[in-house]
């Protein structure tokens, strides 16, 4: 009976926990990415099987596999990155009121419950939801590293450790909180120069796949439909010493495959210069994926 009760309550703080941490809209939207593309890689292995024949080819499965998991995930990752941008700005100032509370001599939890009536734009619900696992018995650190997961930025994560550090110390905390809030704001700055710097590395990445992009399909559109048929056939089968040619149909789909694969590798590599992340990759993914797939379908119908 106690074993069924203590289990009740473990699991009544875990949904309480998971609705308080947002992390529900992230595991719908990891549900929803998942099932998405659990059905068109089935689709996609059937249609290879012959079992099943829909529109586009066995290909477009797999592309809108992975089309329709980062479309979701890139949205919603984009939209948490501009939301955790703003909340690192507001950031060094809930630390700076929370030093001053500490010197009006707040103990640190009520200089939380404080703050969480004052208003600080985006952040404010975050600190409404730090209050709110106060209020319900949830220890200061316990809250603190609950917001540090929700946001999982690394300034706010050293940040919140350090105020951790200093509370269970004893020490002057309204001077760490002072140093706290000096250091997050600096770090904001430096990522804000770094996403400056690494931006035009980016556009590079994009220029670069586009400029790939537009040679591949020149080719196919010109180039190569002259080499495959007529007498630029029988001179490249004479070249390739006799053998029969590959078709044009081949040929592009080879391209594809090829453009595919580098447009994938290239949104990696522009994920990760954008701001260090490989999670910040999924919307570049789904551009450049995109893209691809959509000039193949509009100009040469593979």
């Amino acid at each position: 009976m106690i074993m069924k009760k203590s289990k009740e309550t473990h699991n009544t703080s875990y949904l309480r926990n998971l609705m308080l941490t947002k992390n529900v809209t992230r595991l719908v939207i990891y549900i929803v990415s998942g099932v998405l593309i659990t059905v068109f890689i089935l689709l996609g292995i059937l249609a290879m099987l012959g079992v099943f024949t829909g529109f586009g080819g066995v290909i477009d499965y797999f592309v809108l596999a992975l089309l329709s998991g980062t479309g979701i995930l890139g949205f919603y990752e984009s939209m948490q990155v501009r939301k955790i941008q703003k909340i690192d700005g507001i950031f060094p100032d809930f630390v700076r009121d929370l030093a001053e509370s500490r010197r009006a001599g707040m103990t640190f939890t009520k200089a939380i419950l404080f703050a969480s009536k004052g208003e600080y734009g985006i952040l404010t619900p975050e600190i409404r939801k730090i209050s709110q696992q106060i209020s319900w018995g949830g220890s200061v650190a316990d809250a603190l590293e609950s917001f540090a997961q929700r946001v999982n930025t690394k300034s706010i994560r050293r940040t919140i450790t350090l105020i951790i550090e200093a509370s269970n110390s004893g020490g002057n905390v309204a001077d760490v909180l002072d140093v706290a809030a000096k250091d997050a704001r600096e770090i904001k700055m430096l990522e804000a120069e770094r996403r400056t710097n690494m931006a035009s590395y980016v556009v590079v990445i994009y220029v670069g796949m586009f400029v790939f992009l537009a040679i591949v399909l020149i080719l196919c559109t010109s180039f190569i439909p002259a080499m495959v048929g007529g007498e630029g056939s029988q001179g490249m089968a004479g070249v390739m010493g006799g053998g029969s040619l590959a078709s044009q149909e081949e040929i592009s789909v080879t391209f594809y495959v090829a453009c595919l694969v580098q447009a994938f590798g290239s949104a990696l590599v522009a994920g990760v210069f954008e701001d260090g992340r490989y999670t910040s990759s999924v919307k570049h993914i789904f551009i450049m994926i995109f893209t691809t797939w959509l000039m193949f379908k509009l100009l040469l119908g593979v």
